[in-house]
């Protein structure tokens, strides 16, 4: 077996525990499927299941610990005291887990329970696949860490000296934990190099580095709270009860929607003026990136608010060149900022990073009710996920050519 590759609850994504919290609020009893997608049609090698499968079983004698407690208690101030006693006592279960591996080697993965104990799974399930992929397909016999330490150092120096506000958000296809690290140290450096610059590193997606280098967990939701309320409330009101119940959850904390779940047509009517105003910016992560910023400020200007008073959070797949040029799109319209993930964390010379999710399938309320389908559009095409006929459904029902 392989060294175990997750060691630490907080080795995870920030929304992670917000929507664990979400679901805790307004959802107890509701439970969730999730399935496990590679874009690539990626064939792994044989054995790959099995060893995921102890890599999941290895987890199970995670516990977290004083030091992240702290952490959190000093940084998540959006979460109340009770929160942490419940994570105090958090421990996965690989039997919510069903991983399998087809004649030709293609990876068949499901997650089911309730879906406040079973959102634990995605980040990790994915991280570990990438890192395994990685190394039992011989990637980390031509890895230079001092060039690639220098790689991600100028990606941090250039997206600084550009003017960008950045946060590593690369967790879920990084190469490695430790070259996740690595991509981490470079950019604090890369900070302090251009400290007179006028971008920044603002902080990481990853509640565990976030912890160990003091910065800025950063993070809010993920699309399977809007696919959750799709699937159970229906399409046309998705958005707007999502957005609802993330209100009265956080009281206007972690205020940055993620709206492209049904696409832009779908959720900007849904978009009214009271949570125009109530929410700090959205995300934008999938569609055109400068077609986004276009419909954006002229919602916000058709409900009489003025664009310069919010911001975007920018995540669709994104390199650094890329994040200059909608920077430098945005400037003097709109506040921005960007999360940039697999280019950080898996830009690695001669190897060719994942193209994997995890998402939420099928969803009931309570453990009474029945199982309703669950799926996610996008502004892209290629990003639709879940049952075919459930997609055309939903896409009639939203007016989706």
């Amino acid at each position: 077996m392989e060294k175990q590759l997750i060691n630490h609850l907080t080795d995870n994504d920030v929304y992670t525990f917000s929507v664990c919290y979400l679901y805790l609020n307004k959802f107890p009893r509701a439970y969730g499927r999730y399935t496990f997608f590679d874009r690539n049609d990626s064939v792994y090698p044989a054995g790959f299941a099995e060893e995921v499968k102890n890599q999941l079983k290895g987890m199970e004698a995670i516990r977290i610990s004083d030091e992240e407690v702290a952490y959190m208690r000093r940084r998540c101030y959006y979460f109340p005291i009770w929160f942490y006693t419940f994570l105090t006592g958090f421990r996965f279960n690989s039997d919510e887990v069903d991983v399998s591996q087809d004649r030709d080697g293609r990876l068949r993965i499901t997650v089911e329970g309730l879906l406040w104990k079973t959102v634990f799974w995605e980040v990790p399930i994915l991280s570990i696949i990438s890192e395994l992929k990685h190394r039992l397909c011989g990637d980390l016999e031509g890895y230079g860490a001092e060039r690639e330490y220098k790689k991600s150092l100028d990606k941090g120096c250039y997206l600084i000296r550009n003017g960008l506000s950045f946060s590593e958000f690369g967790t879920r296809r990084r190469f490695s934990f430790d070259h996740h690290d690595m991509v981490i140290r470079s950019l604090i450096e890369a900070d302090e190099i251009c400290a007179k610059e006028p971008g920044q590193l603002f902080g990481t997606s990853n509640l565990y580095f976030a912890m160990k280098y003091n910065l800025i967990p950063i993070g809010t939701m993920s699309h399977q709270v809007i696919s959750f309320c799709g699937a159970i409330f229906g399409y046309k009101e998705a958005n707007f009860l999502a957005m609802k119940h993330w209100q009265e959850t956080f009281d206007s904390d972690l205020g940055t929607f993620l709206y492209d779940t049904y696409g832009w047509n779908a959720f900007q009517e849904n978009f009214s003026k009271k949570y125009a105003k109530l929410f700090d910016g959205l995300r934008v992560d999938s569609g055109d990136n400068f077609e986004a910023v276009d419909k954006i400020m002229a919602k916000y200007q058709s409900l009489n608010i003025n664009p310069k008073t919010k911001s975007l959070t920018f995540s669709n797949g994104l390199r650094v060149e890329e994040a200059v040029e909608i920077h430098k799109y945005c400037h003097g319209k709109i506040n921005d900022n960007y999360g940039i993930g697999t280019f950080l964390t898996c830009d690695v010379t001669d190897v060719e990073p994942m193209n994997i999710v995890m998402k939420l399938t099928a969803a009931k309320l309570t453990e009474k009710k029945d199982w309703q389908k669950a799926i996610k559009l996008s502004d892209d095409k290629g990003k639709y996920t879940g049952d075919p006929d459930e997609v055309d459904i939903a896409k009639r029902t939203l007016g989706i050519e």
